[in-house]
């Protein structure tokens, strides 16, 4: 497996000495305008088809004509070709339920593979990249092709700490979390599949530094390290002018699923520890599971006048809510990274954060405040004296937040549009000329072209 120089200051122009390759690429989530993982899949195939000739499989619902309608909108008809997979009947029904999730997933891998075996020998790739999901657990099947494999990048493999189970609302969340930390230190051990793709593999990208350490001690793979996700340039907003007002309340933000391991009491606990005087209003984004029982938790605390519940609307609507805050609260304790921390960093939101996994990454002294994990009442405890001190500090505020904006443009899409390139010069320095389909095979081709033509020749399966 390679290692290539990863320099997220460099930005590629275009390299006329770069021969346009045959790439395939795998992204079970895929759609521009969706979540973070499909966002993902589609920018990293619009920036791939920028120099090489894209067949982009992919497994979100959209129709093939449609996604084709956002390639055209992007200029790159004729050199990515979108191909909706379907799982099969069996698998769309175990896609539908978290418990069997996985085991659709798996089964939508094996469609994936089962195309990309017949497009590989009409078209022989020369490189593969599986892009989405991020997560580690189901690593496809495309990598046994006879062409370099690129995977990632991936993560999942942090685990819930578990001296913080007694901050879940129920029993059931804590055996979850159990049974997810047991499963996930046996996959990473012993998982064949797994293991098997990652030595297969040309190159793995881990997507933080702790998936990294993680992937080398289990894996044995030496990955490089790009955060999977980016924000646009044209996100960044314009350095705030003018300080908080200190008569009004601490405007926080909080952004996410509502979900066991995104952690929300402990922001509400610490909320509730707060001196009288400390004014704040709270504002939770997002939905799930969880939000009765957090919502009731809240009312226990005597904080739920305090707390405004917005729902989870469209993506471009949520991007306003980032311009509110004065900062932005982020208290996930198993997250590869948090798309929100990025939003927020582009809206000139100071950040509050745990400093655990791949938000450590993220979050720097100079855009934000570190809380430690390790002890819940000490993270609690954290908590309340940050939104202490930027409650009373305006200046201190104002400073975070020049320094949050000056941040984001590490985390543009443009030096990942850079780094992906480059990838795929290493990947591809060693590999042979790819071979052309065996004459027997073009003549079949041929002859089967000429049986069947009619207008929906190269139509999805």
């Amino acid at each position: 497996m390679l290692a290539v120089a990863d320099n997220s200051l460099r930005i590629h122009a275009a390299d006329e000495s770069r021969r346009p390759r045959r790439v395939l690429q795998i992204a079970f989530a895929c759609h521009p305008d969706r979540s973070m993982e499909c966002r993902n899949g589609w920018k990293r195939a619009l920036h791939a088809a920028g120099e090489h000739e894209v067949t982009l499989l992919y497994g979100d619902k959209t129709p093939e004509a449609e996604l084709q309608e956002f390639v055209a909108a992007e200029g790159l008809e004729g050199r990515l070709e979108c191909r909706r997979v379907d799982a099969g009947p069996i698998g769309r029904r175990l896609l539908r339920s978290a418990t069997t999730y996985y085991a659709g997933l798996r089964l939508w891998h094996r469609a994936a593979f089962r195309m990309a075996k017949k497009l590989h020998a009409e078209r022989r790739f020369e490189l593969i990249h599986q892009t989405t999901y991020c997560g580690y657990r189901e690593p496809g099947y495309c990598w046994r092709l006879d062409a370099p494999f690129v995977w990632g990048p991936i993560g999942g493999t942090h685990n819930f700490p578990v001296r913080y189970l007694g901050q879940l609302t129920t029993p059931r969340a804590m055996w979850i979390e159990l049974c997810r930390n047991a499963i996930n230190g046996f996959q990473l051990r012993f998982s064949r599949r797994v293991h098997v793709a990652a030595r297969r593999a040309r190159l793995v990208l881990a997507a933080t530094e702790a998936a990294r350490s993680d992937l080398k001690s289990h894996l044995g793979v030496d990955a490089n390290v790009r955060l999977e996700t980016a924000i646009e340039e044209n996100q960044i907003a314009e350095p705030r002018r003018a300080k908080r007002d200190s008569s009004a309340p601490l405007k926080i933000l909080w952004s996410g699923r509502l979900r066991p391991w995104k952690a929300l009491p402990l922001l509400l606990r610490a909320l509730a520890i707060l001196p009288a005087h400390v004014d704040y209003k709270l504002r939770v984004l997002g939905e799930g599971p969880c939000e009765a029982d957090w919502k009731g938790l809240a009312e226990q605390l005597g904080i739920a006048s305090r707390i405004e519940w917005v729902g989870w609307p469209a993506y471009r609507d949520t991007l306003p809510q980032y311009a509110w805050a004065d900062v932005f609260a982020f208290t996930s304790l198993r997250d590869t990274s948090g798309t929100g921390l990025l939003e927020a960093l582009a809206a000139g939101a100071p950040l509050l954060s745990v400093d655990h996994q791949g938000a450590t990454d993220l979050v720097h002294a100079g855009c934000g405040l570190l809380v430690p994990v390790g002890d819940p009442a000490a993270t609690i405890a954290g908590f309340a004296r940050g939104v202490q001190e930027l409650a009373a500090d305006e200046r201190l505020l104002k400073t975070l937040s020049d320094a949050a904006l000056a941040e984001a443009h590490r985390y543009t899409w443009e030096p990942q549009r850079a780094a992906l390139l480059d990838w795929y010069d290493a990947a591809l320095a060693e590999a042979p000329e790819p071979a052309r389909p065996p004459a027997r095979f073009s003549a079949w081709r041929r002859r089967a072209t000429i049986a069947t033509a009619s207008p929906h020749i190269g139509s999805s399966v």
